[in-house]
């Protein structure tokens, strides 16, 4: 599903994550985890949103295992390991 990871960022909102993943098909999917301080306490907080897609829980899980085997060869400067763990957090039914 995706080649590489070109690059990643963080926000000025208080830490709001970004994550440029190389698809295998040549486009560039970016990927964001809200963490903005004013997300904190609200049920949006650490969740990741796509630009190209809705993000279903078997979606997340997919993902979360293709970035996990990324993580390897993967600069530890783009927090992969963080996109990976809250991707499987929403991957997971909520009570």
């Amino acid at each position: 599903m995706f080649k590489k990871i070109n690059d990643s960022a963080a926000a000025a909102d208080g830490g709001s994550l970004a994550l440029f993943a190389e698809r295998d098909d040549g486009e560039v999917e970016t990927f964001i985890i809200l963490r903005s301080i004013a997300s904190r306490g609200t049920p949006d907080f650490n969740s990741v949103t796509s630009n190209l897609r809705k993000l279903t829980p078997d979606l997340c899980a997919k993902i979360a295992e293709d970035f996990d085997r990324l993580v390897p060869t993967t600069d530890s400067i783009h927090s992969l390991t963080q996109f990976v763990q809250a991707l499987q957090g929403q991957s997971r039914p909520k009570d």
